[in-house]
């Protein structure tokens, strides 16, 4: 009976914080911020929490908290400046997390991680098509949250989902190669730019790392190189035909670097943004400015010509961790995106390969798409990123599956 209860409970968890993001995402805020106050008492309670704490998921966070803790320290002028790494504080939370499903004594099976996630890519493309259509809203996601970040949840949740590949022992295994296109869906319904040239790394790193831990040497070399032509050849013809409207109004390279005239405003704005978190960070190279009014500050080292009001942040994170906390924010930075990869390589066992997958297309996933957006910060994006690295520093528990 205890252990159905635990079997429940863990679909539930597994739900809220795989699911959820993608459709409801104050809600899976709220309940996974509830749960890991549950996982905490499970984790000072638990034997293993040392091997938890081991773990490089749970600990490399922490690193990375504890440099941006320093830095604000060196430009604080309130203790405000110093507390406002609260904003980064789901990244403490890995350890809680993965105590819970440890006191679960969940088996995590490739296909239990699959299912909620391959639940939410679904919902999410549903959103997406209903609110350009029947909605009447302009951009797909509109409803339930940002398009961008509606967009970039669906993309890490989509190609999280083809984990299940990883359980050929059931037959429904092929139905997991649907999370990548119906992410693709949710992200083309949403008209966003970013997400949608993030696809493409996410796909390339997913697909190669799933071909090489599944397939023989030969089969992986010849689906690798099939699917980059068959990605190169959709996204020329997207681009060429114009397909999308805004999504295929591309920046180039001349554009990203200022020698032709931009786009449109929201392309003008970032270009801003970025140069003047150059100019920011070449001010104060190793310790930054700090987090509070980052962007304000920022603002004051941008390049001469048209100006735009600061906003919530500088819709890139490398640009983001770098003007708060100068080398030491990108170092934290790095850590934090390394934390999955650096989690997998320490997994022994079955469950290593799925693990290696899951971890390629988290870090992969959040650096590409925080390129051109906010990732690693905003709350419901820093939760999902917290609960795979949990899944994570778990995986090394599952003894087989089930």
């Amino acid at each position: 009976m205890l252990h159905s209860r635990n079997e429940y409970f863990l679909w539930f968890v597994l739900f809220v914080g795989l699911f959820l993001p993608a459709v409801a995402p104050g809600v899976g805020n709220a309940l996974t911020l509830a749960l890991t106050a549950i996982g905490l008492m499970a984790l000072i309670a638990s034997p293993y929490r040392h091997e938890i704490m081991r773990q490089p998921a749970v600990w490399l966070p922490l690193v990375a908290c504890l440099l941006l803790v320093v830095a604000f320290a060196i430009t604080a002028r309130t203790p405000q400046h110093i507390l406002a790494v609260y904003i980064l504080s789901p990244l403490l939370l890995v350890g809680p997390y993965a105590g819970l499903l440890t006191r679960l004594e969940a088996d995590l099976s490739p296909q239990k991680i699959a299912w909620p996630a391959l639940a939410g890519t679904a919902a999410a493309a549903i959103i997406a098509v209903y609110d350009i259509t029947l909605g009447g809203l302009d951009r797909g996601g509109l409803s339930v949250n940002n398009p961008i970040h509606f967009a970039d949840i669906a993309l890490v949740l989509g190609f999280a989902s083809m984990v299940g590949i990883f359980d050929r022992s059931k037959s429904v295994w092929p139905i997991f190669l649907l999370g990548p296109v119906l992410a693709l869906v949710a992200v083309w319904c949403s008209a966003s730019r970013g997400p949608f040239l993030a696809f493409i790394p996410m796909a390339m790193a997913g697909g190669a790392c799933a071909a090489i831990l599944l397939l023989p040497r030969r089969p992986a070399v010849a689906t690798i190189l099939s699917s980059l032509a068959a990605i190169g050849v959709c996204f020329a013809g997207a681009v060429s035909l114009k397909l999308g409207g805004r999504l295929t109004e591309l920046v180039s390279f001349g554009e990203m670097t200022g020698s032709i005239a931009v786009v449109d405003a929201s392309t003008a704005e970032r270009l801003y943004m970025y140069r003047s978190a150059i100019g920011a960070f070449l001010a104060s190279p190793i310790y930054g400015h700090g987090l509070v009014d980052f962007t304000a500050i920022a603002a004051q080292y941008a390049p001469s010509g048209p100006s735009f009001p600061p906003s919530g942040h500088l819709h890139s994170d490398i640009a983001d961790f770098a003007v708060i906390g100068g080398l030491m924010g990108l170092i934290a930075y790095g850590l934090a995106i390394a934390a999955p990869v650096a989690g997998a390589l320490a997994v022994r066992g079955p469950a290593r390969g799925m693990a290696i997958y899951l971890a390629t297309v988290t870090s992969v996933g959040y650096f590409s798409t925080a390129l051109t957006n906010a990732m690693l910060g905003v709350l419901a994006q820093t939760l999902l990123f917290a609960v795979l690295l949990a899944l994570i520093a778990v995986l090394g528990r599952s003894r087989e599956f089930s």
